[in-house]
């Protein structure tokens, strides 16, 4: 392949001018060359590049140069170049031999990588890389950081940190697992990486004395990170199923006896209530409304329920909600937990798409029990293996908190919170957290207690949100340029859908200012922030969010001190997303400072 001019022109738009030039459609030319259409799409906007091969084809259609650079060759992970498992063996082996690095002002540290930043992707390396340096260079002692190091394999002289114990990666692993310890009970879209929130935690110099803060709870990633490092922990979640999955999470209790010993009694109890309903219908056939009629069930008819469970997998749903109601604390929220955790495989949902979808014939032969109590196993396994490899510094499950409702509602005492790590929804439509968990809702609204259609106008981000209002994004537009710039330039177009967006990005603009005023109210001064934000599209446009919320922020008293730019992948850092490439273009790590 040869190199182009400085001056050519990106790759991109050369790609968009031959389709233009030769009358391709996108799904012709994706056609011929055997990708998909949404696959030139994201090569199109530049948020992928295509491989070597498809550098090719596009060259024997009369393309021109394409250049390596040009291609994803850059972001293949190293040994998975490798033609044979037995040479990505021997060479992740080599990689080891030759992966300490020095590290500290005096070089006096030297330490191992983990085999994910050591056998990574070239352009991830200086992520991973500034991720390291960071906490090499925050405010820990010695003594405390070497065990709670984030992807480091081993500190010379001190073994290995506490999360590679726990997370185990393979030699040969070319991504971080997110899924370490409690953190992989609950699939959750919104989740950001674990090794990130931990490296924060060290920057910052986190510590028991410390009280960290995250408003924007989700499923609970900082508060388990916390938990793990005995780092006091207090947030805020409005979707009552997130808030209940972060208690379970980051709250367990510090042996496991309690939960094994309550999966016997589960099974036997499953086990009496099936055998005791089907004695009362006098038949082994029934039907949805048999089972929801049924003492006990507490589980109330949505639409489509048949579409959604069969007969038999509404039963085993049932008799587990019944079983978890008669519980109190933490063990009804882990059986409830563990049974949300498996509704991909008892519903009829699609499990390779992010929103809950379902189709005409819901799943069959689906054991209820089995899989509920599979996973409760495995969670106290998990538990002991946090337990384990946490001796030293894991927390009481007494020092998370989690609140239920609106940060837009909530209180906190001036100057109380230390540091905060949090992730907010980016905006209308980035991310649909009420439809991809709406079966658990729906199925345990028993003890979740609401509709959760009924905040949803408070929800920050809520692509349900409908704004009337001609004055979303006044507040915003007075204190951010880039705010104002951007919705200028983005005028009222006669597409309502779009201008309805339009709107609701303001709202979101709005409330991001209010977020900024209240941290800037509740963090000490020279307590810092990270606040990690995406740049998500409005129609054609990139709306330029990281840029917006620095300025807002900074208007209220939290100074900017640093941005990190990536595209973060939660449990593979090489994997390629359709929709979150199409709505979500690149995320920033945006650090304040309290002034």
């Amino acid at each position: 392949m040869e190199i182009p001019d400085n001056d050519a022109i990106p790759f991109n738009q050369r790609l968009l001018n031959f389709r233009d030039a030769h009358g391709f459609s996108r799904e012709a030319l994706a056609t011929e060359l055997g990708v998909t259409s949404i696959t030139l799409y994201r090569w199109e906007t530049g948020s992928t590049r295509p491989s070597p091969l498809a550098a090719e084809k596009l060259i024997s259609l009369g393309f021109g140069t394409v250049t390596v650079e040009e291609t994803n060759h850059s972001a293949v992970p190293r040994l998975k170049r490798l033609d044979s498992s037995s040479s990505r063996a021997a060479t992740a082996a080599d990689f080891r031999e030759a992966g300490y690095i020095s590290a500290g002002k005096k070089n006096d540290l030297r330490l191992l990588p983990a085999p994910f930043v050591r056998n990574g992707p070239p352009d991830q390396s200086a992520f991973h890389k500034r991720l390291i340096d960071m906490q090499i260079s925050g405010n820990l002692p010695a003594i405390l950081r070497n065990r709670r190091l984030s992807m480091v394999e081993a500190v010379d002289g001190a073994g290995s940190p506490d999360q590679h114990k726990l997370e185990k990666p393979k030699a040969t692993a070319v991504s971080w697992n997110s899924n370490y310890g409690t953190h992989g009970w609950h699939r959750y879209v919104g989740r950001f990486p674990a090794h990130v929130v931990r490296a924060l935690l060290n920057y910052f110099g986190a510590d028991s004395r410390s009280l960290v803060c995250d408003p924007f709870v989700g499923s609970g990633t900082t508060a388990v990170e916390c938990r793990l490092l005995g780092i006091p922990f207090i947030g805020v979640e409005i979707c009552p199923l997130s808030a209940m999955i972060t208690r379970t999470k980051a709250a367990f209790p510090n042996d496991i006896s309690l939960l094994k010993s309550i999966t016997p009694v589960f099974s036997t109890f499953y086990q009496q209530q099936w055998d005791l309903f089907q004695t009362n219908l006098k038949s082994l056939s029934f039907t949805h409304n048999d089972v929801l009629q049924r003492s006990g069930n507490k589980i109330p008819s949505f639409t489509n329920i048949e579409r959604w469970f069969t007969p038999e997998a509404l039963l085993g749903t049932s008799i587990t909600v019944e079983f978890a109601l008669r519980e109190k604390g933490f063990l009804r929220e882990a059986l409830l937990t563990a049974l949300s955790s498996k509704m991909r495989s008892i519903g009829n949902v699609d499990v390779d798409v992010v929103r809950a979808e379902y189709s005409k014939t819901p799943r069959l032969n689906v054991d209820v029990r089995n899989l509920v109590t599979r996973q409760l196993n495995k969670m106290s396994g998990d538990i002991l293996s946090c337990i384990n490899s946490h001796s030293e510094t894991i927390g009481s499950p007494d020092d998370i908190t989690v609140h239920e409702g609106s940060i837009l509602d909530s209180e906190f005492e001036k100057g109380s919170i230390s540091h905060v790590i949090t992730s907010p929804p980016y905006g209308v439509e980035a991310l649909s957290y009420l439809r991809t968990h709406l079966l658990s809702y729906r199925s345990l609204v028993s003890h979740l207690g609401h509709d959760p259609y009924d905040t949803r106008a408070k929800t920050i981000g809520s692509e349900y949100l409908t704004v009337t209002d001609e004055s979303a994004g006044n507040e915003s537009r007075k204190h951010s340029p880039s705010c104002n710039s951007f919705f200028d330039r983005t005028t009222e177009c006669a597409d309502k859908k779009y201008e309805q967006r339009r709107m609701a990005m303001m709202q979101f603009c709005d409330d991001m200012w209010s977020v900024g005023n209240r941290l800037a109210k509740w963090v000490k001064p020279g307590g810092q922030i990270a606040f990690i934000i995406g740049n998500k599209r409005l129609g054609d446009e990139i709306i330029p969010m990281d840029k917006i919320v620095t300025e807002l922020f900074a208007n209220c008293g939290l100074k900017p001190t640093d941005s990190i730019r990536h595209k973060l992948k939660t449990n593979n850092s090489n994997s390629q997303v359709p929709w979150q490439e199409r709505v979500i273009q690149e995320e920033s790590i945006l650090l304040f400072k309290r002034a």
